[in-house]
């Protein structure tokens, strides 16, 4: 062998690629014997042979390759030794169409190409591979300065990359499921819809049981359509709280569960990575994080179901008692993203002689503030009534009491006192919504009696008078009823005529109160609502007319 060769050998000591050149029989290839190659050539094998860096050398037509130890491993399981002095198109068939119009740029141009973390699907393990790879070709010349051959020096970035990504999705799922405000179902079906994006996940299922003997639940939520394991596993998993491998998946028990919780998180690994140590460690922090995203759902659920309690407890404490079954009937619904009492009240008082006071009001904001101000300007509208007052008078009233009340001010409340015999309807508003009502053939808006918001109206008080006929509804409700974000209360007013005033008329009496919010507020509302409705018609009448009693 040509003493140069011979030299650069010794730089690969004896190592498999280095027995692998010294027995090769270079001259019957299509390089011939060593003593004849190129002085670049021979320049270019001397570095490769002489860097413990992944080199490789492709020279003459077929891009003969010669490597060293450090690419060996890039070749996987599957490819060396057969690469050793083979084509390199062959060699890489799989992935030539990304890389073979490199080397071409190369040969044709001289000129070197450098590409940082190329995804490459290579099948050198005996499976397709996702990998990734930052390497500059580099133009290798003859003698007569003919560029023959490309000079490969690259570094396998795949774990960085894959890393990397295996980071992101993490960070991404815990961001998601954090921000969720629904339960544990939402939570489950968040984290499928992100592991079924994620390129390092092939199927994941997810298995999650909450609650006592008598309010167990299962939350179950999966990518694809059918079961990746057996569900008895799942929940031998889930309460075992050890990891179990079924085949090609792993079953991974959530953490940071309390003990009336438990779950599992199964997943199928893509085909395209190894099931290796880190692909085992990112699907465990996928399960801790789903565990930690589960367990605060579930914990604010039961906050939130405990203060919603309270508040709606505490709410309805400060209204008044159901009325008995006949003309007056009311409801009250708290706003759904509140846990906080609010300011929105009703009250009916009975003044004799078939007589009776009815008013409706909105403090301004939530909380117990806004509470107390609600129970100290009811209980003050009460007393004022049973004085005999009539409703402009009583709304005076309140303007005097509002102005040494800091933060009752811009309170709205509509007064009316009705005469069941005669029919007559008194009223008076401070900055409420019209008073609507409803009857067989058709519907009215009171518009009479404005006046500004309590403690803010100067002038003395106005009232109005309305006729009741039999048959008809009247209908006082605070804006929780009417009002949406972006939209003019004008707007709000004209949807409850034209929706709200038919589920009036025409629903039963025992659902009219729900089926009305329900009709205005399809989404919820984002205020507490309170309604009052009076039926005109004789006691006993079919008119179809109502509201549910308050519960």
């Amino acid at each position: 062998m040509d003493t140069w060769f011979d030299d650069a050998l010794r730089a690969l000591g004896e190592s498999e690629c280095a027995e692998l050149a010294r027995t090769h029989d270079w001259a019957a290839g299509p390089l011939g014997d060593p003593a004849t190659w190129p002085s670049e050539l021979r320049a270019a094998v001397t570095l490769c042979f002489s860097t413990r860096f992944p080199v490789v050398v492709t020279w003459g037509p077929e891009l003969t390759m010669i490597y060293n130890d450090g690419y060996r491993a890039m070749l996987g399981s599957a490819k060396h030794p057969a690469a050793f002095a083979a084509p390199f198109r062959v060699v890489w068939a799989e992935i030539w169409d990304q890389v073979g119009p490199l080397c071409d740029e190369v040969l044709a141009t001289g000129k070197a190409v450098w590409r940082v973390d190329m995804p490459l699907l290579m099948h050198r393990s005996g499976y397709d591979e996702e990998t990734s790879f930052t390497f500059s070709y580099s133009a290798l010349r003859d003698d007569d300065g003919q560029v023959r051959g490309v000079l490969d020096i690259a570094a396998e970035t795949t774990a960085h990359v894959v890393a990397a990504r295996r980071l992101d999705t993490i960070s991404e799922l815990a961001t998601r499921l954090f921000a969720i405000e629904g339960g544990a179902q939402e939570v489950a079906d968040a984290a499928v819809e992100e592991l079924a994006a994620s390129a390092d996940v092939g199927a994941a299922e997810v298995w999650v049981e909450h609650g006592g003997d008598d309010e167990r639940e299962v939350v179950h939520a999966a990518t694809g359509t059918g079961p990746l394991v057996p569900e008895a596993l799942l929940e031998q998993v889930a309460r075992g709280r050890t990891v179990v491998e079924h085949g090609d998946v792993r079953v991974h028990p959530l953490g940071a569960l309390r003990r009336d919780v438990t779950g599992a998180l199964a997943v199928r690994a893509a085909p395209t990575r190894p099931l290796d140590h880190g692909n085992r460690e990112f699907q465990a922090l996928l399960a801790s994080k789903l565990g930690n995203a589960v367990g605060v759902t579930l914990a604010h659920e039961r906050e939130v179901d405990h203060l919603r309690s309270v508040s709606e407890v505490l709410q309805r404490a400060m209204l008044p008692d159901p009325l008995p079954p006949g003309r007056w009937h009311v409801h009250y619904e708290p706003a759904e993203s509140s846990l906080e009492v609010g300011g929105d009240w009703y009250d009916v008082v009975p003044l004799g002689g078939s007589r009776w006071g009815v008013v409706v009001g909105d403090c301004v904001g939530h909380g117990l503030e806004a509470a107390t101000h609600m129970g100290q300007l009811r209980a003050a509208a009460r007393a004022l009534l049973l004085t005999g007052r009539g409703p402009a008078a009583t709304l005076e009233g309140l303007d005097r009491y509002a102005r040494t009340v800091p933060g009752s001010e811009f309170t709205t409340v509509v007064c009316a006192v009705v005469d069941e015999p005669t029919g007559e309807l008194t009223y008076s508003a401070a900055g409420h919504p019209f008073p609507l009502v409803v009857g067989a053939d058709g519907h009215a808006w009171l518009r009479g009696g404005r006046g500004g918001l309590l403690a803010l109206h100067e002038r003395p008080r106005t009232e109005a008078t309305h006729r009741l006929r039999p048959g008809d509804a009247l209908l006082l409700f605070t804006d929780g009823l009417v009002e949406r974000r972006g939209e003019s209360l004008r707007a709000g007013l004209a949807r409850l005529a034209s929706v709200g005033a038919p589920v009036v008329r025409d629903a039963d009496r025992r659902e009219v109160g729900e089926l009305l919010t329900r009709a205005m507020r399809p989404d919820g509302a984002p205020d507490d609502i309170a309604l009052v409705l009076y039926d005109a018609a004789p006691v006993g009448a079919s008119t179809g007319v109502g509201l549910a009693a308050a519960p």
